[in-house]
């Protein structure tokens, strides 16, 4: 397994959600993340990992945390595919049906509007907007099932960035 350390697999999960999912399912998700030059920061660092990565930053074909100052943790774009090529095929299917979960949904709602003028005309020129107005159920189903989607992601991501494994050996010494 083409691996990377312990501090560059939080760094993957931090920045995490779809952009380090797609990196996960092939090299166009990496290419992406690269083109972007995303970056974060004032975040609160992720649960049970450093407690210094509260920042990120993306570019010449690498991140870096934090994204200012002295930067302790860096992860090049080849690293990033070369783990991704040694995931196990169970995980990286895992990571194609919840892309594919997630895009039915947004693809489901993505024709709903939000304005006030379902009803009512904006101006003496024109007539209610014709576009989908979701009601309130509708919206609060949205929203509940795209925080499960979330969820689904964020537990394959920790999987497959082995970041459950070191508390589990942890847990061996406390026996």
């Amino acid at each position: 397994m083409s691996d990377l350390t312990t501090d560059q697999r939080w760094l993957l999960y931090f920045i995490g959600g779809w952009m380090i999912r797609d990196c996960l399912i092939d090299s166009a998700g990496t290419d992406h993340l690269m083109q972007s030059m995303a970056g974060g920061y004032n975040h609160k660092p992720p649960t049970g990992g450093p407690e210094w990565m509260t920042a990120y930053e993306t570019r010449n074909g690498k991140v870096v945390s934090p994204g200012h100052g002295d930067v302790r943790v860096v992860v090049t774009k080849a690293q990033i595919n070369a783990y991704a090529r040694s995931l196990s095929t169970s995980i990286r299917d895992e990571l194609i049906a919840a892309r594919d979960e997630e895009t039915t949904e947004r693809n489901r709602t993505l024709g709903w509007c939000h304005c006030p003028h379902a009803h009512i005309a904006p101006n003496a020129h024109s007539g209610p907007c014709t576009r989908y107005h979701p009601t309130e159920d509708e919206d609060h189903a949205h929203y509940l099932e795209a925080d499960r989607l979330r969820g689904i992601t964020e537990d394959i991501l920790r999987r497959a960035l082995r970041l459950n494994e070191q508390a589990e050996q942890l847990d061996l010494f406390t026996l």
